[in-house]
């Protein structure tokens, strides 16, 4: 029998009608329980079990008794200084409409209304202040880097995912990662949602298409359709942080989903000590500038990992930030506790909680060396792997012989100036950007120190004996990427395609990536070599069919190893081939061993010294990622 508490509504519905599953399965209440898991997926036979666990059922007598469960205190204690996950369920479901399906002599409920559930861990980017389960790239490029263990792709049991929905009422569902519309499975999830649902997607903003099926059609059937997408500051600080980002194309890809006519946006902002200065340029720019027509934002205070905490500032630094902080404050104004008059000031007065809770937050514990020093650690690996130049704020920091720095010190530096946000009246209509006061950062001032002699596409005419072909790839210094798009032909599966993108990723990378070095005025430079499967905007397309036959550049067959196609990706960046070929009696070089010869031979300095005439730079340092779009 169903029973009613006597005491009223609890302090926090959340237990009572969701769950939440993350890439690895495990589950817990909702995205800020701190708790222990309620189970893992892959552990169960079905997802109700989790709904009914002990742990979720625990939680429900707790807080049915006036008590806070120790794994949601850090979200309601916030929730007195900021909006928290547990604003988000006060205003989106009510206590009258899920009471009715708890037991209060068993904690058990009949119904689930609200499924929060990470699909897979894919993801295309390696945002610093992520963790590995949470994504493939951030996890291969660690592996790479620090050498964490690989962890690999890992994917939810999507079929017990879909019985559960069609069992439930499910009114609103929120689907995270990993990316979660890089999963090829998401459509299949979100065709066994009613229409009446409302659909959510906590998107990092990267792309709209979902395998090769561009996702928003699908979309078109709800009622309702919210994205979240992330963006971590501006230009070059998004860049920075959330490492193999592309601003723009989140910016084309939050004014398409800004066109649906049932769709909504948030931005949200997690806040870390990579970000922090930013937060006036970045405020600015959601509230009056290139962002300015989301429907509102959102932001995170992130206290783990630890390194990243806004608290693991010096003196000096905290100080800084409390000044940038504290100005912008003042530029921005103080509403004085009247209500919000207009959406912008909705999103002002979100704005002004969020800076308000950092200054809080910025000398929340006393300052650890320890801990600062982890991070510079960690950020100087970072940056030389990436070749990235570390931030300005830090950079006096993470110099080598610092002590002895002949940098100027933060009072010879000018801080850039506060953004002003515009008034509401300026904002601008669908599609219209509003000039703001707010630009992209100038080039700081040591950026000239290093400059990149080449920057963008490069595609040429190669000419060898009887044979010709284009070369093409993107070069950034000496990071290459090189975009392909592989056509299998009718008959080829879905699961053999990507089992063959691991094998000739892996064949790729062995030969090509991290295996050498430019040498200019500006020091030494590790080449790296980005192979991206994409669908659309390729450098080289490649038909793909059923083998054995005979392959070449544009031509690729299913029993082609890893060795065959690094050989075909050497004629991609310029190399023609080095055997003895009777049509071709003039050859120079041949016999020559290498993979250009005999596909099991190495690639040779030689082969990438064109891309060093163009880029003798900083340290780069990166990985081969399969992009899965």
């Amino acid at each position: 029998m169903t029973q009613r508490s006597e005491k009223g509504t609890p302090r926090c519905i959340a237990p009572f009608l969701s769950l939440a599953t993350w890439a690895d399965g495990e589950t817990v209440i909702c995205c800020e329980d701190k708790g222990p898991t309620a189970g893992r997926l892959g552990h169960v036979g079905d997802v109700s079990e989790l709904v009914n666990s002990e742990k979720m059922r625990s939680a429900r007598k707790q807080f049915m008794r006036g008590e806070v469960p120790a794994g949601c205190r850090a979200c309601l204690g916030e929730a007195a200084h900021q909006p928290t996950v547990h604003d988000y369920y006060q205003e989106s479901f009510r206590w009258e409409d899920v009471a009715g399906a708890y037991d209060e002599t068993t904690g058990r409920v009949s119904e689930t209304r609200y499924l929060l559930i990470a699909l897979s861990n894919l993801c295309t980017y390696s945002c610093r202040m992520c963790f590995d389960k949470l994504s493939t790239r951030l996890n291969a490029d660690r592996h790479r880097m620090l050498g964490v263990e690989p962890i690999g792709y890992r994917r939810n049991d999507i079929d017990k995912v879909i019985d559960f929905i069609r069992a439930n009422p499910i009114r609103v569902i929120t689907f995270h990662g990993g990316n979660p519309i890089n999963e090829p499975r998401f459509l299949d999830v979100l065709n066994a949602l009613s229409s009446e649902a409302t659909v959510e997607i906590i998107s990092n903003g990267s792309t709209m298409v979902s395998g090769k099926t561009d996702i928003r059609p699908h979309l078109a059937r709800f009622q309702r359709v919210h994205f979240n997408i992330s963006l971590d500051g501006t230009r070059r600080t998004t860049e920075y942080v959330r490492v193999h980002s592309d601003f723009d194309a989140v910016f084309r890809h939050f004014t398409e989903v800004k066109a649906l006519p049932n769709a909504t946006v948030n931005l949200h902002n997690t806040i870390t000590n990579l970000n922090l200065f930013d937060l006036p340029s970045y405020y600015t720019m959601v509230l009056s500038g290139q962002f300015a027509e989301a429907d509102s934002l959102s932001s995170y205070i992130a206290t783990v990992p630890a390194v990243h905490r806004v608290s693991t500032l010096p003196p000096e630094l905290r100080q800084q930030a409390r000044d940038r902080i504290e100005e912008f404050l003042c530029v921005l104004g103080d509403a004085d506790g009247a209500p919000p008059a207009d959406a912008f000031e909705v999103k002002a007065a979100r704005v002004r909680a969020y800076a308000r809770n950092v200054l809080r937050w910025i000398d929340s514990v006393p300052y650890s060396p320890r801990l600062f020093s982890e991070f510079l650690e960690l950020t100087r690996k970072t940056d030389a792997f990436y070749g990235f130049a570390s931030l300005p704020e830090y950079r006096r920091y993470l110099a080598p012989g610092t002590s002895d720095s002949s940098e100027p010190t933060w009072s010879q530096v000018a801080p850039p100036p506060i953004p002003r946000p515009a008034a509401p009246g300026a904002e601008a209509a669908k599609g219209v950007v509003v000039s703001h006061h707010a630009p992209e950062p100038a080039v700081d001032l040591y950026a000239a120190a290093g400059p990149c002699p080449y920057t963008g596409e490069r595609r040429f005419q190669v000419s060898e004996c009887v044979f010709q072909w284009s070369a093409a790839y993107r070069q950034n210094c000496t990071a290459v990427t090189v975009r392909i798009q592989l056509n299998p032909d009718a008959g080829i599966t879905a699961a053999e395609m990507a089992a063959l993108r691991t094998t000739w990723e892996n064949g790729i990378e062995n030969k090509w990536n991290q295996n050498f070095i430019c040498t200019g005025p500006y020091g030494s430079s590790v080449i790296t070599f980005d192979v991206q499967f994409v669908t659309s905007s390729p450098h080289h397309i490649v038909r793909v069919r059923r083998g054995p036959a005979r392959s070449n550049m544009t031509l690729w067959d299913t029993l082609d190893s890893g060795d065959d196609i690094a050989h075909e990706f050497g004629h991609m960046l310029g190399n023609p081939d080095e055997y003895v070929d009777a049509s071709c009696p003039n050859r120079n070089p041949v016999s020559t061993g290498t993979v250009m010869d005999v596909v099991t031979g190495p690639a040779v300095q030689r082969h990438v010294n064109r891309i060093c005439v163009s880029a003798p730079l900083a340290p780069e340092v990166f990985s081969i990622g399969l992009d899965l779009i």
